[in-house]
């Protein structure tokens, strides 16, 4: 991008007149305080009272104003003006979703007349924050074909990717694999993931809350192991605030854990430590203090019915709300920079080789910035 100064300050009368502006034929006026109101831009080092640059006047039109000719996209100019006039995005353009070429051309004008400004607007074509139920965030968008149809998976549906340790032999070794089916990569970035799969009480320990199974991409001991499991956003980057995770199976996130970013999926950004003494809601404890309060007789009951042989026709449904109320955690992400990334992986935290704890966890959601080119 070019570079461009002004050191003084350009609301002195003689830079408050209006002068026009030739921009490949079609011309427009206004103010020079208002070309000159971002700096530095291309409009300071040409117009400004500092400029070194020779403006080049075209011409003097009839009312004694001077005119400059601009060889750029006269249609983008009006929406570059606009900003400059209000310090915001020209409602005109409308989202990225509705106009997206529009929003590609307005981005190269913007990086032309270095208008930092204007360009981190239109960087942003999507974002949102941790909602209630802390499964709607940029996943969920992405699985909705960015708000237009109703919600599919969005791994499913072929625009992200989830891959990891369960993808290469060498780290697969001896386990099952299953461990990598698309079954599993599905429940991982699940919005409300809901599962039929009622296990008897005493076919597995510890399957999950309330006997009920889902497939994970990590397991017992894994904290203490480096097998990332990797999201990879594809067409889109993500400037991330928090992120969000809902209990798996056997003891949850009772390890510990790091959430990591990164641009090209090589170099790794540390992004947020999971700890299994941070009080979240995916750890063992949390388990055994729902335990103590009854929920495995009330989930035994809501399966099978009180008779044992009526269950609730919407079982599943009931035991995904309460999941997502008891069991569901948010993290507020530590990304000061406001950096955008393609790649996000969980990965475990415990020293190598010194027994570990379980992360066992489904549905991931991000939530934050979202840039598409």
């Amino acid at each position: 991008m070019a570079s461009f100064s002004l050191s003084s300050s350009s609301k002195h009368p003689r830079f408050d007149t209006i002068i026009g502006l030739d921009v490949a034929g079609e011309l427009f006026y206004c103010r020079k305080s208002t070309l000159l109101g971002e700096n530095p831009s291309y409009f300071a080092a040409r117009f400004g009272p500092d400029s070194m640059m020779d403006p080049q006047l075209d011409h003097i039109d009839e009312k004694g104003r001077e005119i400059y000719f601009v060889d750029r996209n006269p249609v983008m100019f009006k929406y570059v003006l606009d900003y400059l006039r209000m310090q915001k995005l020209p409602p005109e353009i409308g989202t990225f979703q509705e106009t997206p070429n529009l929003w590609r051309s307005l981005r190269n004008e913007a990086e032309f007349y270095a208008l930092d400004g204007l360009t981190s607007l239109l960087k942003v074509t999507f974002s949102c924050s941790p909602s209630e139920d802390g499964g709607k965030g940029i996943l969920y968008w992405l699985g909705t074909n960015k708000g237009k149809n109703k919600y599919h998976n969005p791994y499913k549906l072929g625009v992200i990717d989830v891959s990891g340790w369960f993808d290469s032999f060498s780290t697969l070794g001896e386990h099952d694999p299953s461990w990598g089916s698309s079954e599993r990569k599905e429940f991982f970035v699940q919005y409300r993931p809901i599962s039929e799969r009622a296990l008897l009480d005493d076919e597995i320990i510890w399957p999950g809350v309330g006997n009920v199974l889902f497939p994970c991409l990590t397991g017992c001991n894994h904290s203490s192991q480096r097998l990332p499991v990797v999201v990879d956003m594809r067409k889109n980057t993500i400037s991330p605030t928090h992120y969000s995770l809902r209990y798996g199976a056997c003891r949850g996130m009772d390890g510990n854990w790091n959430f990591e970013a990164s641009t090209d999926g090589e170099n790794w950004v540390l992004l947020h430590e999971g700890r299994r003494t941070d009080g979240h809601n995916l750890t063992y404890e949390r388990l055994t203090q729902r335990h103590a309060l009854g929920e495995n007789e009330w989930f035994q009951e809501i399966r099978q019915g009180r008779d044992a042989f009526t269950p609730i026709a919407n079982w599943p449904e009931v035991y995904c709300d309460y999941m997502e109320r008891h069991y569901r955690h948010t993290w507020e992400i530590n990304n000061s920079t406001g950096q955008f990334f393609r790649y996000f992986r969980i990965i475990g935290a415990d020293v190598v080789g010194d027994g570990g704890g379980c992360i066992h966890c489904i549905g991931l959601e991000i939530y934050g910035k979202v840039h598409e080119e």
